[in-house]
């Protein structure tokens, strides 16, 4: 965060202690199809997210090689998301996920996960419009 920035429990910050893992790939991490799986299903059900919260998400350490691959893809959502806030980078994600897939020993249930993360939000969206 810039210096003078400020977070509480509604705007977490999380700290990478180890010196090791780059936020980057942690990025890709919290955002792919299965950390929002795991959040959705099985830590936290709500709408919301707690301080804690982030803490109780499954993590593994990447190899290197993996961790590299998921950082490149993120600087590269980064840069074209900056270039054009609308940009089509589906097939990065798609990317990223099947290498966090890779790091958890996710064969079989790819797909469902996949499913189930396309059609989060998508339930409060459609409840917004009809009470609009």
């Amino acid at each position: 965060m810039p210096q003078g920035w400020i977070f509480s429990d509604k705007g977490s910050g999380i700290f990478v202690e180890d010196g090791e893992t780059n936020p980057l790939f942690l990025l890709g991490y919290l955002n792919s199809a299965l950390a929002t799986f795991f959040m959705k299903k099985i830590i936290n059900t709500t709408a919301t997210a707690h301080l804690g919260y982030i803490e109780k998400l499954p993590y593994r350490r990447p190899r290197k090689d993996l961790e590299g691959a998921v950082v490149k893809r993120v600087e590269t959502v980064i840069e074209a998301l900056k270039a054009n806030p609308r940009a089509d980078v589906s097939q990065f994600r798609e990317e990223i996920d099947d290498l966090i897939f890779d790091l958890f020993e996710i064969r079989s249930a790819r797909d469902e996960v996949r499913r189930f993360y396309h059609t989060v939000g998508r339930v409060e969206d459609q409840a917004a419009g009809a009470s609009a």
